[in-house]
């Protein structure tokens, strides 16, 4: 009986701290509409989120909307025709709409510290990406 106790015991494995986040993407000054937001910590789980149609998002990282690890984080936006609410989704994610360098982890330029809170309320991070002008409705 106490090795059976033991075992199951030593079968959970708790996934570490996150910290919740919401946050804002905008375009030129604009909430961007649709799209999708990852963030890749220095070490750990990255977190991700699709971006609504007011510009927010909120991060999940084990389960939905439960937040990011703290620390450094290198953070990248996607925004694809194929993203846009109300299309259906195919092979094919269609055209980018933000400039390529955003997509990636190397070149978007964005990072954001997600600080080790203990408050309730969520982190808030504002993501602010400029390019060429473009009609997202």
């Amino acid at each position: 009986m106490a090795v059976a106790v033991l075992t199951s015991a030593g079968g959970c494995k708790r996934n570490p701290r996150v910290v919740a986040v919401k946050g804002k993407v905008l375009y030129n000054g604009q909430p961007l509409p649709f799209g999708s937001v990852m963030f890749q910590p220095d070490k750990g789980q990255p977190a991700m989120a699709d971006i609504t149609t007011d510009g927010t998002f909120t991060l999940s990282s084990y389960g939905p909307n439960d937040g990011a690890v703290p620390g450094k984080h290198t953070v990248s936006v996607s925004c694809y025709e194929g993203h846009r609410p109300g299309k259906a989704s195919g092979d094919s994610l269609g055209k980018l709409l933000i400039p390529l360098k955003y997509t990636r982890f190397g070149s978007s330029g964005l990072t954001a510290e997600i600080k080790d809170t203990s408050g309730k309320e969520p982190q808030e991070v504002v993501l602010e990406l400029t390019g060429p002008a473009v009609t997202f409705n």
